[in-house]
Order: structure tokens, then sequence, then C-alpha cells
């Protein structure tokens, strides 16, 4: 079942809608069609409703806000160093908002857009579209964001079309800490990332020589462990679910289709959220499944490119793990 309700207004007076997909299960999921944004998931867990995702309660929160949080990111997640889009042979500059770099799409990425918006019985479909030299993209590019939820697993698929070869790498944004929302450091969390390689970053977090062995480092999650530091760097997937788990038992399993993962313990979170919850630095874990990230002066890896007119479709589905009695 979906419902559908007027969440707010933008500062410049556009309407914002929250769609609500709830199913027999107990779970609830909701999402606006500013940004393209997942707001909320809550859980039915050992008699209470927990809500495992950061968020806002308001419009305005979500246009100030720096974070994305559960928003969907485009046309291209994560930094492209010096804001060139290095597509086959052709460069194209792009706007920068990171220093000299891009970030999340530019200076209105996808997150800030009101998208249009469809509802199924289980599902909402947003569709935006991005013209020719978006934010310094070529092509003009219609991408749909799909959310469904069926059972105790929500689906995201995100898909695309251009008229001409140009960048595509989307992610959802979201701030997950399984022990809800408002519970604070998250780094006690336990993870598996199933990934021989990750990528080494230099201080601006710009990929420096390539991928790296994660044996023998603090980057090797290919067993269940205690997360205890500081991260935001990408992971080379190499099959197999990522897994998540809080200490009060609710556990979250993560299989996509896409080549890497960005893993972020949210060091920078700020803000006030979902029930005047102070969100602070480490208040969640960030696992945005992408491609591959942007090498300095390298074309882009070719899973994160569309040929024209050929439609490409990424599916990340999040099972969610808890206790109903």
């Amino acid at each position: 079942m979906v419902e559908k309700r007027r969440f707010g207004a933008t500062q410049d007076g556009r309407d914002v809608f929250a769609y609500t997909l709830t199913n027999d299960r107990g779970i609830s999921v909701t999402v606006l069609d500013y940004g393209a944004t997942l707001q909320s998931v809550v859980l039915p867990h050992k008699g209470e409703r927990v809500d495992i995702l950061l968020g806002f309660e308001t419009v305005r929160a979500y246009e100030n806000s720096s974070d994305c949080l559960g928003a969907s990111i485009g046309r291209y997640a994560g930094r492209i160093p010096d804001a060139v889009a290095r597509i086959g042979l052709n460069a194209f500059p792009l706007t920068a908002n990171d220093g000299k770099n891009q970030l999340h799409g530019g200076r209105i990425g996808f997150h800030k857009r009101i998208w249009d918006a469809e509802t199924s019985d289980d599902s909402v479909t947003f569709s935006l579209l991005s013209p020719d030299g978006d934010e310094g993209f070529p092509g003009t590019l219609r991408c749909d964001a799909v959310y469904t939820l069926s059972g105790n697993t929500l689906t995201i698929a995100y898909r695309g079309v251009s008229d001409r070869e140009t960048a595509w790498n989307p992610t959802n944004h979201g701030y997950w800490n399984l022990n809800g929302h408002d519970a604070g450091d998250a780094r006690s969390h336990l993870l598996e990332i199933p990934a021989d390689r990750y990528v080494p970053v230099d201080s601006a977090l710009i990929p420096l020589d390539g991928e790296a062995d994660v044996a023998g480092t603090r980057f090797d999650f290919r067993a269940m462990r205690e997360i205890g530091g500081e991260y935001d760097h990408s992971f080379v997937l190499s099959g197999g679910p990522i897994r998540l788990c809080g200490s009060r038992g609710i556990g979250m399993e993560i299989r996509t289709d896409c080549t890497a993962v960005q893993f972020y313990t949210a060091k920078y979170l700020s803000g006030v959220g979902k029930d005047g919850a102070v969100y602070g630095p480490f208040g969640a874990v960030c696992l945005e499944t992408e491609g591959r990230q942007a090498q300095r002066a390298l074309p882009l890896a070719p899973e994160n490119t569309l040929t024209p007119g050929v439609p490409f479709t990424r599916t990340t589905q999040f099972r969610f793990l808890f206790r109903e009695d």
C-alpha cells in the first residue's frame, strides 16, 4: 500500500510530497519527491517500532543540509577530479563544488530537485529529465528512481537513458543506524564488505594510484567485525552481500549489481533530525552502492557511462533482519 501526503514546500513555494509504503510485515518506508529521497525506514522489532534511517522532518532542513541524507545522487556519485569528465576520447568541464573537484553531481545535483512521481501497489517511481549541459554533463538524460517494498526487502533501482554518450553513476545516500536514527555513534556496528580491494585517497579524498589489497590493513572487512574507526573510501566488490548489524539485534543485508560501494562513517554529519534528534559526527553508516571512482586524468570507468539510446539500470536490495516479537 502507498499513501501520499503533502510534506511541505520549498523556499520558492513548490509543494513537496511524501509517499509511504507499508506492508503486512509491519515495515514502513517513506520517500520524498524532493531529491527522490529515502526519508525513513521503520521496522517492528521486539514490540517496538524502530526508525533505522536518519532524515529530516521539513523540506527546509533538506534544502539547507549538505549531507544528502537519504537522497538520490546524480548524475555522478562521488568526486570527479578537477571537475573534468573524461568520457571516451572527450573531456567535458563540469561545475566545481568541492574545491576544484565536482562532488555528487555539482552545485544543484539531483538531490536538490523535485522529481515526478507515479505509484503502484508496492512501489514509487520518481522520474527526472536532466537537460544537455546540466552541470556540464553532455546529453539529455532521462532517469528513474524506483523504490519497491516486498516482504522485508527494500529495492532501489536507478534507470538512465541518454541521447549522447554521458556519465551516469547514481546512488542512494542513505545514513543508517540500526540502533535507531537517534542512537548516536554507530562505529560499534558490525560490518562485512565482500571486497578484496579498496581505493586509497589523498587528503582531498581523490583516488591516488588505483586500487590496493585490503589484506593486512584496517580496510579488511571480508569477515564481519566492528567498524571502530573513520572511513570515506570506495571498496571494489567481489561478490556476496554486504552485512551490517547493530547492538540491539537489527541487521541488514545489501545485495547489488554495482561494482563498488562507498563506505562513509559520517564524520561531518550535523543537524537536527526527526523527533528533534541531534545528528553528530559518526552517527550513521553510509554504504553507497555505485561504480568505481573516477581517477584523475583517466576516462571514466565503462560502467559509469551511458551509450546513446541504450537504457541502463542499477539495482540494490536492502534486506532487513529483525524480530517482530
